[in-house]
């Protein structure tokens, strides 16, 4: 899957097959553009199998509610969230492009079919077969997000990092990228690491993360810098893609050779948003 972002006067293109991407421009355009990365991706990998909706013509049919369905999931998620720059885009598809724009209150797109079924089938049937083929050309991939602020954040939100059994883990969507990033980090009950020489655990009496014998939020920022990048890449799984922002961030030489070695170990795709590209 190739996605194309433009922010401003930069535009760049993102190859979801490659194992490492990089955005390494200067200024902010980069991190727009991972963070509007994030949510095409999760827009895609949420939308549900659509042969049941189809009205009219199979195919036509068929484009118009994928449009709209793609169009109602990525306006929730920016409107919730009051997460709104201006952008364009594009997603390339081995079967269909989709092309938008993104601006304050404000989000279109548009579905272009680059290949159409030959149908053998009518009525219910012929929709199946016309969802079935896109959906077969459809790339899943998960998307998670560690942005650049996970260390306030982590010291913010640390009582929402546990599994909640009574409730609902994690914090509302209305915190945006802070929610996306928290409640795709929820540890579970029984979670123990050991992180820079420190113990890193979840107390199940207080049902809190603690580092040594002390709150998680007490810990210094390299340590739950390095915990946020521990736990989103070894427990990823290949049809996972992370988008990272300043990875090297509040870490040491000894601790960016640790943050390389992950990388390598991860099944996980990776976009890293940093001028390092040696990472």
């Amino acid at each position: 899957m190739l996605v194309r972002i433009k922010v401003g006067g930069e535009l760049v293109e993102i190859n979801t097959d490659l194992k490492r991407s990089y955005l390494s421009s200067p200024g902010e355009a980069k991190y727009y553009s991972g963070r509007l990365v994030y949510y095409l991706l999760k827009t895609i990998n949420n939308i549900p199998r659509l042969y049941g909706y189809i009205k009219g013509d199979p195919v036509n049919g068929w484009k118009e509610t994928f449009e709209r369905t793609f169009l109602t999931l990525l306006t929730s998620d920016l409107d919730v969230a009051k997460n709104w720059f201006k952008a364009s885009y594009e997603i390339e598809l081995p079967s269909l492009m989709i092309k938008g724009e993104v601006e304050e209150g404000s989000v279109s797109a548009k579905v272009e079919l680059k290949e159409v079924p030959q149908l053998k089938e009518q009525g219910l049937r012929a929709n199946f077969e016309v969802d079935s083929f896109y959906f077969s050309r459809i790339e899943r991939v998960k998307p998670s997000i560690i942005p650049a602020g996970r260390v306030g954040l982590l010291t913010a939100f640390s009582r929402f990092l546990v599994i909640q059994y009574e409730k609902a883990p994690g914090i509302p969507k209305a915190f945006g990228i802070a929610a996306e990033f928290i409640n795709s980090m929820i540890l579970p009950q029984g979670f123990s690491d050991e992180i820079n020489g420190h113990k890193i655990y979840v107390d199940q009496e207080e049902n809190a993360v603690y580092i040594d014998k002390s709150p998680i939020q007490n810990a210094p920022p390299d340590t739950l810098s390095l915990l946020a990048l521990k736990v989103f890449l070894t427990r990823a799984t290949e049809s996972e893609f992370i988008i990272i922002e300043d990875p090297e961030a509040h870490m040491d030489e000894n601790e960016i050779d640790e943050v390389k070695k992950m990388f390598n170990e991860t099944k996980a795709r990776l976009l890293l948003i940093t001028p390092n590209k040696t990472l």
